[in-house]
């Protein structure tokens, strides 16, 4: 019997050098890789701070990654980016500056990998949402991207990794916001996946762990590795929001996922700052290793 495949998907590390707030993590995170040997790390977003206004904030996440003891590439946020002009909360659109800070420290906007063997065939594809419903020259191309890789799947097992996710509660609402895909995009997405059978769209994002399903595709976010908001009046169960990563595992009953919170990962509530200044990256400068006091 094949080997079973493991992807491991950590999201929203926020990692900086100059606002090493939520910095904590990373190193049990790093030991954990070196514990699991996966086949591949795929960081689903918001890998740095502030990286649309300060590159090296990317610059340091990346070195950050070049610890960990496997293959890896991640996809860009909006803490990494920007975001689609309509939609752009942080006022930080996304446009060629940032997109090409990203390919330099990072990587490339969207890319393919293909991982297995005859018997256990997978393929992990991962894009941009800032791009959706963007209007830059580069959705074009992205979207072209996406149609030829699912066309050219040829049977792999099929896993989708954005961002933000395609939806929140409602796959219908037409809000335009700015913790889910824009309503136009979201639904070439998601017809898109339905009709050449992927397997998971998986996100990041909303910092919490959850998985809804589409027609029987399903929409899985993963949890932060560097904090959450909690709500002035929580509605139901806030254990979600607890730090953790997702282990992806290609076995011969198919794709599967398990939520992991390593008992030293901290949960960092930043609810007190957000509901001050509305956004985290206006946080102050905190060095690495600064001393507290």
């Amino acid at each position: 019997m094949a080997k079973p495949l493991t992807i491991v998907q950590v999201s929203d590390t926020h990692l900086s050098r100059t606002h090493a707030w939520f910095t904590a993590n990373w190193p049990v995170f790093v030991e954990e890789m070196r514990r699991l040997s996966p086949d591949f790390i795929v960081n689903s977003g918001d890998i740095s701070f502030n990286g649309p206004d300060r590159p090296d904030d990317l610059a340091f996440a990346a070195d950050c990654h070049g610890a960990l003891c496997a293959p890896w590439r991640a996809i860009a946020g909006n803490h990494d980016v920007g975001e689609a002009p309509v939609a752009s909360r942080l006022n930080q659109p996304v446009n060629d500056a940032r997109l090409n800070a990203w390919r330099a420290h990072v990587g490339p906007s969207w890319w393919v990998e293909d991982l297995g063997t005859d018997a256990l065939r997978l393929r992990l594809i991962g894009l941009d949402s800032a791009l959706m419903g963007s209007g830059h020259p580069q959705e074009g191309l992205q979207a072209e991207f996406l149609e030829t890789a699912l066309k050219t799947r040829d049977g792999r097992t099929t896993l989708v990794f954005t961002h933000m996710p395609p939806f929140g509660e409602d796959p219908d609402d037409q809000t335009i916001g700015t913790h889910c895909l824009l309503p136009e995009p979201r639904r070439w997405l998601l017809d898109l996946c339905l009709t050449h059978g992927v397997a998971a769209i998986s996100a990041g994002h909303i910092h919490r762990y959850s998985l809804r399903d589409y027609k029987g595709l399903p929409i899985v976010t993963a949890p932060a590795t560097s904090f959450f908001n909690k709500a002035s009046n929580p509605q139901g169960d806030i254990s979600q929001g607890r730090a953790g990563y997702l282990a992806w595992r290609l076995d011969a009953d198919g794709l599967h996922h398990e939520l992991v919170r390593p008992p030293v990962f901290l949960t960092i509530d930043a609810s007190n700052w957000t509901e001050h200044a509305k956004t985290t990256t206006s946080l102050p400068e905190r060095p690495l290793n600064a001393p507290f006091g």
